[in-house]
C-alpha cells in the first residue's frame, strides 16, 4: 500500500444531477458515528471509513454517494485497512514531533482554494462537506503530516541510485534487447473459416486487383487510404497501422513474409489462416542490445517500485507491532 496525495481530505462541488445513476448499494449499511477499530485507544469511525471509500471509488460522486453492490464489500474492507494505517502513521508522526512546515501548509491551501471560484464557495463547501472550515483544515494538517511521514520512511528509502541500476542492468542485459521489428500496414481479404477453394478462389482475385493499386501506394497515407477503403478487418479504421510488430508476436504464417520486407517495400498477395494479406513495412529495425543510458530510466522506476513495495509492507508492518490495533 502506497500513501499518496489523495489520502487528503478532499472538497467536491456536488454533481449537477443524478439522472441516469444506475442501480448501486449504499455507501455502508453502518452508522458514520459506529467505532470499526481503536489505534492506541484511538477510535477510528465508519464515517472515516466512508471517506477512505470515496477516494477509493472515483466515481463516488456521480453514483450519488453510493457504490456498486458488488464492489461493496472490497472497498469497504480495503478502505478500514487504510483508515487503520493512516491513524497509525499520524499517532507515529506525533510521537516524533514532526510538524507541517508554514510554506507547505500555506501553499496547500492556496492550491485547493485554486478550485473554488470565491474564498466563500470554499468555506461554503468546507462546512457542508466537514462541518467547519476548521474541521476541514484539521483533517488536512492530519493528511499532510502522515504523508510526511511516509515520505521519509517509505519514498525516500525507496530512492535507487545510478550504481543500483547500472547493476541491475549488467545482471540482466538479456531482458534488454530490442527485438527484431517491422511497422506494418496491411490490408486484408477474409475468407471463411472452412472456405471452399472457391471462396477461396474468389477472395484471392479481390486482393489481386487490390495488389497493384497497394504497389502504386507510395507512402504510409496512401497505402492507409487503401486500407480504410478496402480492407476486411478492424485495422482497417487505423488505416492498417499495426504499429511496430515484434518477431515472435507475429502468427507464424505470416512472419517470414512481414521481415522479409524492406523499408517503404509493399509484398505480394500472403495466404494467412483468415484471409489474403497485402503487408506494407514501413521502416524495419533489427534486432539490438538497448544501451544503459536508454533503458537506465526504465529499470530505476521498476526497482523503485518493488523497493516501495517491500519497504510500505515491512513499514506498516511495525507500526502495528508497535501499537495496539483492535478491529470492532
Amino acid at each position: 500500500m502506497q500513501l499518496q496525495s489523495s489520502h487528503q481530505p478532499t472538497l467536491t462541488m456536488p454533481p449537477a444531477s443524478s439522472a441516469g445513476v444506475p442501480e448501486v448499494a449504499a455507501i455502508s449499511t453502518k452508522p458514520p458515528t459506529a467505532q470499526v477499530a481503536r489505534i492506541n485507544g484511538v477510535v477510528v469511525t465508519q464515517a472515516q471509513v466512508d471517506e477512505e471509500i470515496q477516494r477509493l471509488f472515483p466515481y463516488f460522486a456521480i453514483h450519488g454517494g453510493r457504490v456498486p453492490e458488488g464492489a461493496r464489500k472490497q472497498l469497504q474492507d480495503q478502505a478500514i485497512h487504510d483508515a487503520v494505517l493512516h491513524e497509525l502513521m499520524y499517532q507515529e508522526a506525533r510521537r516524533r514531533g514532526l510538524q507541517v512546515p508554514p510554506e507547505a501548509w500555506q501553499k496547500r491551501l492556496t492550491d485547493i482554494r485554486k478550485n473554488f471560484p470565491t474564498r466563500k464557495a470554499y468555506e461554503e463547501t468546507a462546512v457542508k462537506q466537514y462541518g467547519s472550515v476548521a474541521e476541514f483544515e484539521r483533517r488536512l494538517r492530519r493528511a499532510m503530516l502522515a504523508e510526511q511521514l511516509w515520505k521519509t520512511e517509505v519514498t525516500s528509502k525507496s530512492a535507487v541510485t545510478t550504481e543500483e541500476a547500472r547493476a541491475y542492468y549488467a545482471s540482466h542485459k538479456a531482458q534488454y534487447v530490442r527485438p527484431e521489428a517491422v511497422w506494418l500496414q496491411t490490408i486484408s481479404i477474409n475468407f471463411p473459416k472452412s472456405a471452399t477453394a472457391e471462396q477461396k478462389q474468389e477472395a484471392r482475385k479481390i486482393a489481386e486487383q487490390i495488389l497493384a493499386k497497394a504497389k502504386a501506394a507510395k507512402s504510409y497515407d496512401e497505402f492507409g487510404v487503401l486500407a480504410e477503403q478496402l480492407s476486411q478487418d478492424n485495422w482497417r479504421v487505423m488505416m492498417g497501422d499495426h504499429k511496430w510488430v515484434h518477431r515472435g508476436t507475429v502468427t507464424p504464417d505470416i512472419e517470414s513474409a512481414v521481415f522479409s520486407l524492406k523499408s517503404g517495400e509493399t509484398s505480394g498477395v500472403v495466404e494467412a489462416a483468415t484471409g489474403y494479406l497485402i503487408l506494407r513495412a514501413n521502416e524495419h529495425q533489427q534486432k539490438r542490445q538497448m544501451t544503459f543510458d536508454e533503458m537506465s530510466a526504465t529499470i530505476r522506476k521498476g526497482l523503485e517500485s518493488e523497493k516501495r513495495g517491500k519497504r510500505s509492507t515491512d513499514f506498516e508492518a511495525a507500526l502495528r507491532k508497535s501499537a495496539k490495533v483492535e478491529m470492532l
